[in-house]
């Protein structure tokens, strides 16, 4: 799924995956997660070349909704795109 927003007058795009997680006992949920890529420019749908969110430690972050990947996404251009200049500030290796 691929959402276009407007955030500090600049066009975004979140894209969320799929992220399926193999479990020995089928039963235990979640088995799927989602991770969420941000992109400056629209991306096409097989397009790997976003900006995918990782945490403190270069982990891929997963979400158990795209609608919470969604949001987190959209936080995360909320701080690195400059309103005033809109160009877009150095991402920390957090976000």
């Amino acid at each position: 799924m691929i959402e276009k927003q407007n955030i500090n007058g600049q066009e975004v795009w979140i894209k969320v995956d799929p992220h399926p997680v193999q479990r020995k006992n089928p039963r235990v949920i979640p088995t799927e997660y989602f991770t969420a890529a941000c992109f400056y420019d629209a991306p096409a749908a097989e397009s790997h070349s976003g900006e995918v969110l990782k945490d403190e430690q270069g982990e891929v972050l997963l979400f158990e909704s795209p609608v919470a990947a969604v949001a987190a996404a959209s936080q995360y251009f909320e701080r690195s795109v400059n309103p005033e200049s809109r160009s877009r500030s150095s991402p920390t290796e957090d976000e």
